[in-house]
């Protein structure tokens, strides 16, 4: 039995990994905003997911606090850990830098000195992103993440450079898997996980969150997507959240993944125009054939496509041609019994779980 405290448990990553941890018979002490009022919801999620919600605990925090907003009986329940689960980001393409530096890089470190205060600790647990794991995205920015990583000199030369050309988001998140980095190299127990975009749970499609997967399906629902974004060799690679908690949930348990990076993505991802040929299909929607330069289309969102497809210009950062090697992960899956599922049908249920709520939802507008 472990003692975990985890960031992010409303988000889809870390309620769906807290349902799992709790099931494996794991203690789980979550960071919650307005937990007395949102409490019992979450509570009950879990309860519906498999849980054990005599398994978690919750203190009231807000990453976006100075000291993560924890109350000092509170910080007292944090002794002991074994593990640090960092799930918790804000992810908005809003131009909010201070906002996303304070919540996506400033509690990054601030966690990272509650894990060096841990003596009890195993492993510092980190939700980083797919894209960073590409030798051709470094080869792209024209630096070396190894020495970003160790030369503070260059590191500022890189944000300064992502400042000018990512997006607030992403420049955070970067530089937040910098400073996990950097932990790790000062012997900080670290376990890193990568994931492509997440969408719903294999068999049922489930998922409370669907981005990028999302703003593809409104695109070809209202007709403003009517090309295919990027190169014919471009793909969004996926994977899907039952694969993704379940790992999350007992891989870095393991004492031999201390210090290791996993990329969690599905290899048998289609390209997009098959992805979007099989969206249409579920949505009984016509197919872009044609493509459309990420060029071309980047300035075109950004004077207002947006706001119809649903897909904001950055998140166009995500659709490429680069190849990741998932041969970690693939490795330590099969020590805890974990095998990939169908891709296809996880992006088949997640759209029919996407109408559905959608229904529901207008439904309820309704009455």
């Amino acid at each position: 039995m472990k003692k975990i405290f985890l960031t992010g448990l409303t988000g889809l990553i870390g309620r769906w990994t807290a349902a799992q941890l709790t099931a494996d018979g794991h203690d789980v002490i979550a960071l919650m905003r307005q937990s007395v009022k949102r409490g019992d919801g979450i509570r009950q999620w879990i309860a519906d997911h498999g849980g054990d919600v005599a398994r978690l605990s919750l203190v009231e925090g807000d990453l976006e606090t100075l000291g993560l907003g924890l109350a000092t009986d509170d910080v007292k329940k944090l002794s002991a850990l074994t593990h640090i689960y960092h799930f918790g980001a804000l992810m908005d393409w809003s131009q909010d830098r201070a906002r996303m530096h304070r919540v996506n890089v400033a509690a990054t470190r601030e966690l990272l000195d509650l894990a060096r205060a841990t003596p009890t600790l195993e492993s510092f647990v980190h939700i980083s992103g797919y894209l960073i794991t590409a030798d051709a995205f470094w080869r792209a920015q024209g630096f070396d993440r190894a020495r970003v990583v160790s030369h503070p000199r260059t590191a500022r030369k890189f944000f300064r450079h992502l400042a000018q050309h990512a997006s607030p988001y992403e420049a955070s998140k970067i530089e937040a898997d910098i400073e996990v980095r950097r932990a790790r190299e000062s012997g900080l127990p670290v376990t890193i996980l990568n994931p492509a975009s997440v969408i719903g749970h294999a068999q049922s499609g489930e998922a409370h969150q669907l981005f990028g997967l999302e703003g593809l399906i409104r695109g070809l629902s209202n007709g403003s997507l009517a090309a295919v974004p990027g190169k014919p060799d471009d793909w969004l690679p996926f994977v899907s959240i039952d694969y993704l908690a379940t790992f999350a949930a007992r891989a870095p348990l393991q004492p031999i993944n201390a210090g290791k990076d996993f990329t969690l993505l599905h290899q048998g991802t289609p390209r997009l125009i098959a992805t979007l040929g099989i969206l249409a299909e579920e949505l009984k929607k016509k197919a872009p054939r044609h493509h459309v330069p990420l060029w071309l289309l980047r300035p075109l969102l950004k004077a207002g496509l947006d706001r119809l497809t649903g897909t904001p210009a950055d998140a166009l950062a995500f659709i490429n041609a680069f190849r990741f090697d998932t041969t970690s992960t693939e490795r330590a899956a099969v020590a805890i019994g974990l095998a990939p599922g169908d891709i296809e049908q996880a992006l088949r249920m997640s759209v029919r779980y996407f109408l559905k709520e959608q229904s529901r939802l207008q439904s309820k507008v309704a009455a």
